[in-house]
């Protein structure tokens, strides 16, 4: 059996920490010893009893300057040594009606966000010469939805770019991974049930994900077990992601 994750003594940066993932994010890393630096745009959320120390900044990464204050913020004291890259938006607006201002509001939150923070942190943990990134991805960068496209080019991009800094910073033992979430049933943000049953019964496993897988495969990829391991994008989603002819 693999010994889980050891990150007492590491610290961990976490965007969009009080969203559901985000939360579980912090609660998988807390449980394996992390100091936490957690962000979002809201208050902080409550996690129960904390088990180890955390601190929290609410953060705009919709904008240039918020995302370099966050950037400034983090590497304050030390430089953390792990990224995950959480925060995303989608809004359902139809390709043909998403305006210029939905348009940068997306990019600027899914792509221009963990572009800026993986470039300045990513450039203090190469000076050190060690340090794991984490971006979280979707799905839907490589399925067109009319109502998401916008957001499906900002993940595949991010994809793209998530390759890109592991070929940049890996010489300096910086690694750099992406992983894609399955849906999960308490995670809808306005996604209709009827829509959720489909999804589940169409996975390969007939379900849907389930709180903390997706951040059990994050807490490996940033741990020293995936140390041979960079500009990867792996689906935690039961094999939704297999190219195959759905059922009738």
């Amino acid at each position: 059996m693999t010994a889980a994750p050891d990150f007492r003594g590491r610290t961990v940066a976490i965007t969009g920490a009080a969203g559901a993932y985000g939360q579980d994010l912090a609660r998988a890393f807390a449980e394996l010893g992390a100091h936490l630096l957690l962000s979002d745009r809201t208050e902080p959320v409550p996690m129960g009893p904390p088990t180890q120390t955390m601190r929290y900044l609410r953060a705009d990464l919709a904008s240039a300057a918020g995302v370099d204050a966050l950037a400034d913020w983090l590497l304050a004291d030390a430089v953390p040594d792990v990224l995950v890259n959480n925060a995303g938006v989608f809004p359902f607006v139809d390709l043909m009606e998403l305006s210029p201002e939905g348009f940068d509001a997306i990019l600027g939150v899914n792509l221009r966000a963990p572009w800026r923070l993986t470039q300045r942190v990513g450039a203090a943990m190469a000076a050190r010469g060690a340090g794991a990134i984490c971006n979280i991805s979707s799905g839907a960068a490589s399925v067109v939805r009319e109502n998401g496209a916008v957001y499906g080019a900002s993940k595949a991009a991010l994809e793209h770019l998530t390759q890109a800094f592991a070929v940049r910073l890996g010489p300096a033992g910086v690694r750099v991974n992406a992983v894609r979430p399955g849906l999960r049933g308490d995670t809808r943000d306005g996604i209709p049930d009827e829509h959720l049953r489909r999804v589940g019964q169409g996975v390969p496993l007939r379900r849907l994900a389930q709180p903390g897988e997706v951040a059990a495969m994050v807490t490996f990829l940033c741990s020293d077990a995936a140390a041979f391991v960079t500009g990867q994008t792996i689906s935690v989603d039961g094999g939704n992601a297999i190219n195959r002819r759905m059922p009738a």
